[in-house]
């Protein structure tokens, strides 16, 4: 696994907190060169003085994932200083916990710019250069909710099912040239939900029974190594919903209708 990281330059949006600070310190170990983004400058900087190789340089790249016209911008900073990019990991995201009548239009923008829009075109900004050098990986961190659905996630649900069809379509475009894979998370340990777009939040309801982030960056480094098209790295409810939603969805909202959802 180290061999396929190592020099590899790996740009990593939601850099600076939960999955995405966990992907920088794994991929950093296995000798990556990790191009680290995200709005927080100052918590950029304290994963990357945090990334546990001290051997191998990175760097920090303040970006706003809503902000898609400076992707191109950014993308050819990164050529002009690097002269490649080998892996894109879009991992920025934002969750929901609020009804679809409580989120307003802004709020659904917000969700769909950042989790959706903007994966779509920092992707588009980099495949040149992917095609150009002759090969390159795109990987997107979906979701669970990428396949299944519940109450109070509807945008954030439309934003997951969205990159998956996206990206899904996409590789078939490019196959042969560029490769894409589609991690889909179940429960994470991170600070996700409480930085939802929320009406529903509560402190009791974060995912502080979930995987823990640490554990979920080994096994996506490991199936990012492999080239996999798509897998999903969680617990086994949310794998076994997974299974139901695909086998019976009536019976699925049947159940999935009158649980508790947090």
């Amino acid at each position: 696994m180290q061999s396929y990281f190592k020099n590899k330059i790996v740009w990593i949006t939601g850099a600076s907190s939960g999955i995405g600070e966990a992907l920088a310190y794994e991929l950093n170990k296995n000798g990556a060169f990790v191009i680290l983004s995200a709005r927080n400058t100052d918590e950029l900087q304290r994963v990357k003085n945090a990334l546990p190789n001290k051997n191998i340089d990175s760097t920090i790249l303040p970006l706003d994932m809503q902000n898609t016209a400076s992707f191109e911008t950014l993308t050819a900073s990164i050529i002009d200083q690097f002269q490649r990019i080998d892996i894109l990991i879009n991992n920025a995201g934002i969750s929901q916990r609020a009804l679809a009548m409580d989120t307003t239009l802004s709020d659904d923008k917000k969700i769909l710019d950042t989790n959706l829009f903007g994966p779509i075109a920092l992707s588009k900004s980099v495949l040149p250069y992917f095609i150009k050098q002759g090969n390159g990986h795109i990987v997107n961190i979906s979701s669970v909710m990428g396949k299944i659905n519940t109450k109070y996630r509807t945008t954030y649900a439309a934003s997951k099912h969205g990159m998956i069809g996206y990206f899904d379509s996409l590789r078939l475009e490019l196959e042969g040239k560029v490769k894409i894979t589609n991690i889909m998370p179940g429960f994470i340990n991170t600070n996700i939900v409480k930085n939802a777009v929320s009406t529903e939040y509560k402190e009791q309801n974060l995912n502080k029974a979930g995987m823990s982030a640490t554990y979920f960056a080994i096994k996506a480094v490991r199936a990012i190594a492999k080239q996999k098209r798509e897998i999903y790295i969680g617990g086994f409810l949310e794998g076994f919903a997974l299974v139901m939603k695909r086998l019976s969805p009536t019976l699925f909202d049947l159940i999935i209708k009158n649980k508790k959802v947090t």
